[in-house]
């Protein structure tokens, strides 16, 4: 029977009697909510970011049920907590019909469940041996959403199941979303990480640990497509065994084929109520093949289990302190590029101010050789150290200070918390070790995991922003050696091993810390990679620092003349 011939039967029926037709033809309980009886195809799209962000295929849906069906799977109920259209709960009435008795679809936008109950009628009117579970579908966010609240059959077989929305807790505040977690650093972060971006998360990483919290002790399985990021972050905490978990694994998928979207995306399944594991398996999606493992091997979280097993010796403590670059968040006015010999901001503007607080400076970009012998960018350094008072520019660099304060409705309406209640013009991320002359540096948002020699150039040491590490060096010997150590096949397979290169920062400061210098010199001096020479710079430079910076004298202003 047509949809259209089958809403006109029902015309004049009381309600309840019109929701029991319903209900057995299709399984959906409460299909109407008053006697109008209107079907409405189409939706009004208020937000796709907000709403469930990219909605699934069919085909990707049914090929994710059948590879769980292959596993073994066969679920009594399947919750879908963000169902959206409900490709998912379609799929699953397809593929497990022959074992599937509820399931469950939790959506907080309306025209989503009105399009739901469309499509799951419409296949049952064209399919008659359509699976005749029950199936609830709620009007309600999921972040208040008791689960408890199912009741569901301790005994019944549990599949979770899904696509949450892949976006994260800070773009929904910025556009006021009220699809939000109740506030929490559920993350455990503290001070300065929770305040400067690791405490943001996506929507999709907080529903799974609340899912997890809910079933990981009743016998169900964990099915979602999200972000390689959030699956991660899921295995990173099975460190202490968080969650009774088993069977962790990432199914990589193609994102831009399924979802027109440029992010490393996977379906992560995980087996609840089952032993703690601590490690995830990667594999394709299209050919099932096997990749990689990577997980906790002891108290070492790693992106490669195999790889990391040839090089785990050099793991441990740096025993020199990398550094982020600095930070500023005003480009139009605090980077300059120099045309036919004059200065010119991102604003288009001619720039006509004092050089000594003007520096060569790099970006990730930049840092694709070796050896760094140019530079496109000039960076106005404020501050010599973060507590420097900035207020003395305006006695020595008075043009400096003019142009500063031309654009300050620029630089004051700087967002970050960082920058409240700190010396106007202010910068972030310097310090003695910024002005060293010789740098090692490595760019944090690229796969690549060379390292690169930095040298000064204009007689000025070389900046770099916040996007990059570095070490500082004073002695040109000193820095070409360890530059040796580090572009090491021994180093290089460390960081590869480490390394997620799916990720927004593949490379960060608590990857860095980890390689233990004084090791590695070692190893590749036992393996006459490097000479008694450069072994012995390595090492006696490790000893004179101590684990400190060396302070320097610095080229520029002091704020204690003044």
């Amino acid at each position: 029977m047509e949809l259209n011939d089958f809403v006109h039967s029902i015309k004049g029926k009381p309600l309840n009697e019109a929701n029991e037709t319903i209900e057995k033809i299709c399984g959906v309980a409460g299909f109407f909510e008053t006697e109008d009886y209107e079907i409405t195809k189409a939706i009004v799209q208020e937000s796709r970011v907000e709403y469930g962000d990219w909605q699934t295929n069919l085909d990707l849906a049914i090929r994710i049920c059948n590879l769980l069906k292959n596993q073994g799977i066969k679920p009594d109920v399947v919750i879908e907590p963000t169902c959206g259209t409900g490709t998912f709960i379609l799929a699953s009435m397809i593929v497990f019909g022959d074992t599937l008795k509820e399931i469950y679809g939790i959506e907080i936008y309306k025209p989503y469940i009105n399009q739901l109950k469309h499509r799951i009628l419409e296949y049952a009117l064209k399919k008659a041996d359509t699976c005749k579970c029950r199936i609830c579908l709620i009007h309600q966010n999921v972040f208040d959403f008791d689960f408890d609240d199912l009741r569901i059959d301790k005994n019944k077989n549990i599949l979770i199941l899904g696509n949450p929305p892949w976006v994260t807790n800070s773009k929904l505040c910025e556009i006021n979303s009220e699809n939000l977690p109740q506030k929490s650093n559920f993350k455990r972060m503290k001070g300065l990480d929770a305040i400067t971006g690791k405490a943001n998360f996506d929507i999709t990483e907080s529903i799974t640990y609340r899912l997890l919290e809910k079933f990981h002790k009743s016998s169900a399985y964990l099915a979602f497509l999200m972000k390689n990021s959030v699956a991660k972050n899921i295995v990173s905490e099975q460190r202490y065994g968080r969650f009774h978990i088993n069977n962790m694994a990432q199914y990589n998928i193609d994102s831009k084929k399924e979802f027109d979207v440029s992010v490393a995306a996977s379906l992560f399944v995980a087996k609840l109520n089952d032993g703690q594991a601590r490690q995830c398996t990667v594999k394709d999606l299209y050919s099932l093949s096997t990749l990689y493992s990577y997980g906790w091997v002891g108290d070492s979280f790693v992106s490669n289990v195999q790889n990391y097993s040839q090089c785990s010796e050099i793991d441990g403590e740096s025993q020199l302190t990398w550094w982020s670059g600095m930070k500023h968040d005003c480009s139009a006015v605090m980077e300059l590029e120099k045309r036919d010999g004059k200065l010119y901001n991102k604003l288009g503007e001619e720039v006509t101010i004092e050089t000594d607080l003007l520096f060569p400076i790099l970006k990730s970009s930049d840092l694709k050789k070796s050896q760094i012998d140019s530079f496109r960018k000039y960076v106005i350094v404020t501050q010599k150290n973060v507590s420097d008072d900035t207020k003395a520019i305006s006695c020595i660099y008075p043009h400096t200070y003019n142009y500063l304060t031309k654009h300050s409705d620029l630089l004051d309406a700087r967002g970050s918390i960082i920058y409240r209640n700190r010396p106007r013009f202010c910068i972030f991320g310097i310090g003695s070790y910024s002005f060293k002359k010789y740098k090692i540096a490595i760019a944090g948002l690229y796969k690549t995991t060379t390292f690169s020699f930095v040298r000064p150039m204009e007689n000025k040491c070389v900046m770099l922003d916040d996007t990059c590490y570095f070490l500082g060096f004073d002695r040109y010997e000193t820095a070409i050696c360890f530059l040796k150590i580090l572009n090491s096949e021994l180093v290089q397979k460390f960081m590869q091993s480490l390394v997620f290169t799916d990720t927004k920062r593949s490379i960060n400061k608590e990857i860095l810390m980890r390689i233990d210098l004084n090791k590695a010199a070692n190893i590749l001096f036992r393996d006459k990679f490097i000479t008694e020479d450069e072994y012995r710079i390595a090492t006696n430079y490790i000893v004179s620092q101590n684990h400190t910076c060396t302070q320097l004298t610095l080229p520029l202003f002091d704020v204690s003349m003044f």
